[in-house]
């Protein structure tokens, strides 16, 4: 029989919760040291100029296209369409949007130029500060809130908050310009709230039923695919609280959903995300035409989906932490087990996810370090093994998870050291290779 919460509070007592939460406390700090003092690193990839095009163009220029024959960014990247005989960026339009505010803020204010012999080193220092390292302290945050609605024991959730803040993708691709680490902040505010409300924790008041809806709308316009999980989360939510208190997180949503889509009409004349017009992509003189290295894997769908979670990029492999989540799913089928329903729904969520990506993509998400398209769902998996880690009392025990939280933190290690690249993983150079054609 489980333990009631006021039975583990009388048996740890104060100075115990005082030491976990300060031991917390420092967790978070040195997390956010570690993501600051990655930032000396810039690294100018595809992932980065194809946002910073379209910053330069909107400044220099007030539109979208990128094709103007002086933007230093737009001849070097691949994520680019054509529409009416005009080269666009492929990325969603809130992100560059955000980017280009900040650049209009330091061009005026301190004359910082984003030509590459002028200050983009400095601009996307200021970027990645706000943006990525923000967004980072965000996601421990609500991650650690999300904990306390699932574990009743101090050290344990401080453990977890660990394996989240050294044992995964997500600090080492906050050091650099990305579309994942702002998501997966924003889907962690939204499930902290959402949950919280839902379980009965907080009262479910208008402005953080809108301010729930708000963070999830965000993560479809940065992440789509990790929109499933915002889907399962605002459905499990109107079960719980009734349709007119959903009604405010639709509210809270729409803002947002209507400038993204209004964005998407006005650059695209579509309201379909890029993504989904595969035509676009195949323009004369297109990349995507006759693609290179990872780009050109075409694998069988079996090898890949194995590859992407279990093999040379697998999350599985290079993080098994993350392991504790599809433990966490298998217990679940027990019953009695805590929070069955909650873990159950991420689980399918990320089935449905991880169903998408082996079905309809086939680079590993490009020249990165792991399966980067699986960042979002790293803190999902570890909360879904939560309870279960709640109750893990033997030492053996503690020392299996030991182990793979220093394999997690070794890759988590050789990620911050390059997030991007093709085949630096040490299970490409130590088991598999690197797979490229």
């Amino acid at each position: 029989m489980a333990e009631s919460g006021e039975s583990l509070a009388a048996e740890r007592g104060p100075g115990p919760s005082r030491a976990a939460g300060a031991a917390a406390v420092v967790v978070a700090l040195v997390s956010l040291a570690l993501v600051l003092g990655g930032m000396h690193r810039v690294v100018l990839g595809d992932s980065a100029r194809s946002r910073l095009a379209t910053v330069w163009s909107l400044h220099h220029h007030g539109t979208w296209r990128i094709d103007q024959p002086e933007n230093p960014f737009a001849p070097h990247m691949v994520d680019k369409v054509k529409i009416d005989g005009r080269l666009l960026s492929t990325k969603p339009p809130l992100l560059p949007l955000a980017m280009a505010a900040e650049y209009e803020l330091l061009y005026y204010t301190l004359g910082w130029d984003l030509r590459p012999e002028g200050d983009l080193k400095k601009v996307m220092q200021v970027m990645i500060a706000t943006l990525m390292a923000g967004t980072w302290v965000l996601a421990v945050l609500a991650f650690h809130g999300l904990t306390g609605l699932f574990m009743t024991r101090p050290w344990p959730r401080v453990a977890l908050l660990a394996a989240f803040a050294f044992g995964t993708q997500a600090p080492g691709f906050a050091t650099q310009i990305n579309n994942h680490t702002p998501a997966m902040a924003l889907l962690l505010v939204a499930a902290w709230l959402g949950l919280a409300m839902g379980l009965g924790r907080v009262h479910a008041a208008r402005w953080r039923l809108a301010l729930c809806g708000c963070a999830g709308a965000l993560v479809f316009t940065l992440d789509m695919p990790l929109t499933v999980f915002v889907a399962v989360l605002f459905a499990w939510c109107a079960l719980r609280l009734g349709p007119r208190k959903t009604t405010w997180l639709i509210l809270g949503a729409l803002p947002v959903l209507l400038l993204h889509f209004a964005d998407m009409w006005f650059v695209t004349g579509s309201l379909l995300p890029i993504q989904m017009r595969p035509e676009l992509y195949f323009y004369e003189n297109a990349y995507w035409r006759n693609p290179t290295g990872i780009d050109a894997f075409n694998e069988p769908r079996p090898s890949y989906l194995f590859h992407m979670t279990f093999g040379r990029y697998g999350s599985f492999l290079l993080f098994p932490v993350l392991l504790i989540g599809l433990a966490g799913w298998a217990r679940a089928c027990l019953p009695g087990t805590p929070h069955r329903a909650a873990v159950w729904a991420a689980g399918i969520a990320f089935a449905i996810l991880s169903a998408y990506y082996a079905l309809r993509t086939n680079n590993y998400g490009g020249a990165a370090y792991g399966f980067r398209w699986y960042i979002g769902a790293m803190p999902v998996l570890l909360l879904m093994g939560a309870p279960l880690l709640d109750r893990v009392r033997r030492p053996a025990a503690w020392a299996g998870l030991a182990l793979l939280f220093a394999v997690s933190c070794y890759s988590a290690w050789e990620c911050w050291q390059a997030p991007w690249g093709t085949g630096q993983e040490w299970t490409c150079r130590w088991f598999f290779g690197t797979g490229l054609p």
